[in-house]
């Protein structure tokens, strides 16, 4: 794979970080990562699929080996299997990035150390959290999502975001105890949709879900990356083929009952009788997130992941099916690219076609797409509150404060409207 293709390496080499060459990044990123687990909470109920977010995006993240050390004899049940640089460990852990879960003492004076937690509907990074409860497995996701992209963040050196504003813990607004999910439908199967389901496998503990999945292409070897329902080892099963076409045969596997639906969505396109409560909107572009809306689904969730790797946003929304809503919501970004030094290099040859694929490459790693969707099944599994709701937060550094606000609607498009008109002025 070409670099400039590498969502990752793209985003990092765009950050322009001092010092880093390309070849310096190849370096840091083959370094190893131990995730080390309490032992008695590695399982399905609490911290286990912590784990498995976490070793998902660490795998794609670097090119060491990850090391799971959690007293496991085998893996617990996970949506797909983690790749071949993925062990099962005993004994000490051994040197590189180090990642604590739960209650497990550290290593004084070791290089990279992050710890983190979950418990109930509460995350902690840097600290433990008091008490008995079990991880909620929106937890465990979102806390994964920190994780994966601070020791991203430390192994390549991308400087701390509004360290001044981090806290220790956060509590995510979730409302049942438990919950039994509706039908629900996917539109956009790449990176977020993937790990919409991913959460969706977890969260089901074994219910029969109905999920239609919607999406146009075929996957390239590249999406292997970012995606994390796509295995390293089976190349083969997934390469060129439909992407609703191979998830839905994966999901199929766990015993859910699932549509596809292989097309491109323009304006004019109804949902039909699917009989589902909402749709996700796992696309990466605007014009298809405000068709969706006026699709004819009785609520939607959506989420979006941000390609600056120095301010590493993610945003989510819920919201009714509103045309005025979808207008000011869903606006197509300013292009901020720059040119960092990586960039000038591909411009050396005819044409500086290499330059012009670097910069149109939408950068983004898997960790930020684990905190977009955690946040997003939050709104999704409180859609008794039957309010619109607008979210951000940043991964780094972590904890920053969420914000989560619910909208009065008529109040929202004046003031966005307004927002617009002042941009457009100045």
């Amino acid at each position: 794979m070409e670099r400039h293709n590498d969502r990752i390496i793209n985003g990092l080499l765009k950050a322009d970080i001092d010092a880093l060459t390309s070849e310096e990044l190849d370096r840091r990123l083959a370094k190893d990562v131990s995730i080390i687990v309490e032992p008695t909470r590695a399982t399905a109920n609490d911290l286990w699929p912590c784990v498995w977010f976490l070793a998902s995006a660490l795998e794609r993240q670097f090119t060491g080996r990850i090391l799971i050390h959690a007293g496991l004899d085998q893996m617990p049940s996970a949506p797909v299997a983690l790749g071949p640089r993925c062990e099962l460990r005993s004994g000490e852990p051994e040197g590189g990035i180090r990642i604590l879960l739960g209650d497990i003492p550290g290593e004084q004076g070791h290089g990279i150390e992050i710890r983190g937690d979950a418990r109930g509907n509460e995350i902690a990074y840097g600290t433990t959290l008091p008490g008995h409860n079990p991880a909620h497995p929106i937890c465990a996701c979102a806390i994964s999502g920190y994780l994966a992209f601070s020791a991203l963040a430390q192994a390549v050196g991308i400087p701390p975001f509004r360290e001044a504003w981090v806290q220790n813990s956060v509590s995510l607004p979730i409302v049942p105890s438990e919950i039994v999910l509706p039908p629900f439908s996917v539109l956009g199967a790449g990176q977020v949709g993937q790990a919409f389901l991913a959460l969706a496998f977890f969260l089901a503990n074994g219910q029969r879900l109905r999920v239609h999945l919607l999406d146009k292409d075929p996957f390239e070897d590249c999406n292997q990356r970012t995606q994390i329902l796509l295995e390293e080892q089976a190349l083969e099963l997934w390469r060129n083929k439909p992407k609703v076409e191979y998830l839905a045969a994966l999901c199929r596997g766990w015993g859910w009952v699932v549509t596809e639906e292989q097309r491109e969505i323009k304006w004019g396109w109804k949902c039909g009788k699917l009989q589902s409560a909402f749709a996700f909107l796992g696309f990466d572009n605007m014009d298809a997130r405000r068709i969706a809306v006026e699709a004819g689904f009785p609520w939607l969730v959506e989420c979006g992941v941000g390609t600056n790797f120095c301010r590493p946003r993610i945003s989510w929304h819920s919201l009714p099916p509103s045309r005025e809503i979808a207008k000011v919501i869903f606006t197509e970004p300013m292009n901020t690219n720059t040119a960092p030094q990586f960039a000038e290099t591909l411009g050396d040859g005819p044409g500086d076609c290499g330059r012009v694929m670097f910069e149109n490459i939408q950068a983004t790693a898997p960790s930020l797409g684990l905190l977009a969707v955690a946040m997003t099944w939050v709104e999704a599994i409180n859609l008794c509150d039957s309010s619109p709701v607008s979210g951000g937060a940043f991964l780094w550094s972590p904890l920053l404060p969420i914000q989560r606000e619910i909208l009065n609607v008529d109040d929202f498009v004046a003031v966005k409207a307004s927002e617009s008109h002042n941009d457009q002025q100045g």
